[in-house]
């Protein structure tokens, strides 16, 4: 999968797909970049929650064609804004890495070949450079089926996106 970092917004441009992060315990419960596409998208919106059936378990991803709209063909809702007292961040590391793995898996199977997502950082409990390292094993893990697609990672605060650029650079990536 090729990798694209980008300093915009994640609803700047068109995609096959997006990544949006929820809290999967009951309706309502949507992460920042959700809340940004229910108020871009309100119409969109109210159709993707009608389709969700509640809870949906820490860690899974939701996948809801969209039939009429001009920026995705498929919103992918990952389960990873746990609210758990008890959660240590090894915890949401692995829930995000689950929850994203298996939207990308899903791309791949549906043959979208653009997905954009922000870093999956559960509601800023982890720090940019750490959500960067769930993306890089997400991209590991899915790399045989996903050689012709390309993540868009759309980071809009510049100090952020410098930070996760030059991290991936120094990590090998072609940014």
């Amino acid at each position: 999968m090729k990798l694209r970092i980008k300093n915009e917004s994640l609803f700047e441009y068109s995609s096959d797909a997006v990544i949006l992060a929820i809290d999967g315990s009951h309706k309502g419960m949507a992460g920042k970049l959700a809340r940004t596409f229910e108020e871009l998208y309100p119409e969109t919106w109210t159709f993707i929650e009608s389709k969700i059936i509640y809870p949906v378990m820490a860690g899974n991803c939701v996948s809801i064609a969209i039939p009429v709209n001009d920026r995705f063909k498929v919103v992918f809702l990952a389960a990873t804004l746990v609210h758990l007292p008890d959660m240590q961040n090894v915890s949401l590391k692995s829930i995000a890495l689950h929850a994203y793995t298996a939207a990308i898996r899903s791309a791949s199977l549906s043959k979208l070949m653009t997905i954009r997502c922000g870093l999956p950082t559960g509601g800023r409990r982890i720090d940019p450079l750490n959500a960067f390292l769930i993306i890089s094993d997400i991209l590991d893990k899915t790399h045989a089926l996903t050689k012709e697609m390309e993540l868009q990672l759309c980071i809009l605060e510049e100090d952020v996106f410098e930070s996760v650029r030059r991290f991936a650079t120094n990590l090998g990536y072609k940014v």
